[in-house]
């Protein structure tokens, strides 16, 4: 393991370059939440920065984000949200994730999370169907369901689902492609559910970061009965970079239903979120000509640049706030 413990320090040196600021995603490389104690020490200080210059920023983990509490100012700082990734049962996270914290761990801090009246998500992702087939056979909606229902009622308010992107190509190391990875631990309880995998998922180029995904018509099929079941228990649903917002709950603004604004940089160097964005510009702001953060360029399909942050506003900015 590196850690970088500079993070903080370049992440600032950005901050000082940038007129506009996305909200901050802690989590891209690698778990910010591991119980290693070098990586907590950076990981606060880091939160640490992010809060002094007022930004907004969610973590995702499939560790233990309850560290984090010891931050003066971290539980009531807004806005922000912790999502907090299960793979499925037990039986299937020690398939897929055996160095994170077990089931009843991610439970746990999920309970306590949202007591505190943290913004909490539980990323119900990847969902391996074949894998769930394989070890539960025609009981594997149950099986899902019953994940649903603890984490409803552990205070969980909206749950995110995928049914996985994977690829072939081999990892460092000549280690296992995530494709053959996945197969095997499926063959091992199934050679049926294993061969059906192989004959459901599908190169797809549609979606950011293209790769093998499970065919259209069954995604679709998948999310709907997922749906249902996560509003049954009063919570909302929606899916994320595999389908446009077909399987998503009514009356959210996005996949992750807590906005989270972009941050404009004021006279003293702190940021304040931008009123009337939600952090979705393609959905929300792809038809406005002058945007509420002022940047019609983040509005495209296009390839992201980070100088679309570092422009002095458009000029029609202010009269079209005010």
């Amino acid at each position: 393991m590196v850690v970088y413990s500079n993070l903080p320090e370049l992440v600032e040196k950005d901050i000082k370059h940038i007129y506009l600021s996305p909200p901050i995603s802690i989590s891209n490389v690698s778990d910010p939440c591991q119980d290693v104690p070098e990586v907590r020490q950076v990981v606060k200080k880091l939160i640490s920065l992010i809060m002094s210059y007022r930004l907004t920023f969610f973590i995702t983990t499939k560790g233990d984000p309850r560290f984090l509490f010891e931050l003066p100012g971290f539980i009531d700082y807004e806005p922000k949200f912790i999502a907090i990734t299960i793979e499925g049962t037990p039986e299937i996270l020690s398939l897929l994730s055996s160095g994170a914290p077990p089931f009843h761990k991610r439970l746990e801090a999920v309970e306590e999370i949202s007591r505190r009246g943290i913004n909490t998500i539980v990323r119900l992702d990847p969902v391996f169907v074949h894998l769930f087939y394989a070890i539960y056979g025609d009981k594997w909606l149950y099986q899902i369901k019953e994940i649903i229902r603890r984490f409803s009622l552990a205070g969980a308010k909206h749950i995110v689902t995928s049914t996985g992107r994977l690829s072939r190509r081999r990892l460092p190391g000549n280690r296992k492609s995530s494709w053959d990875r996945i197969v095997a631990i499926v063959k091992k309880f199934s050679n049926i559910a294993a061969r059906r995998m192989e004959n459901e998922y599908t190169f797809d180029t549609e979606w950011r970061g293209r790769g093998l995904f499970l065919r259209r018509d069954l995604r679709l099929q998948i999310h709907a009965q997922v749906k249902e079941i996560v509003e049954s228990y009063g919570m909302t649903y929606a899916v994320c970079q595999e389908l446009g917002r077909e399987a998503d709950s009514e009356g959210i603004s996005s996949c992750q239903r807590f906005p989270l604004p972009f941050s404009l940089k004021q006279p003293d160097g702190t940021f304040n979120p931008v009123p009337g964005c939600n952090g979705n510009c393609y959905n929300l702001c792809r038809d406005k000509k002058y945007p509420p953060c002022g940047q019609p360029l983040l509005t495209q399909t296009k390839p992201f640049k980070i100088s679309y942050l570092r422009k002095p506003l458009q000029p029609h900015f202010e009269e079209h706030q005010y």
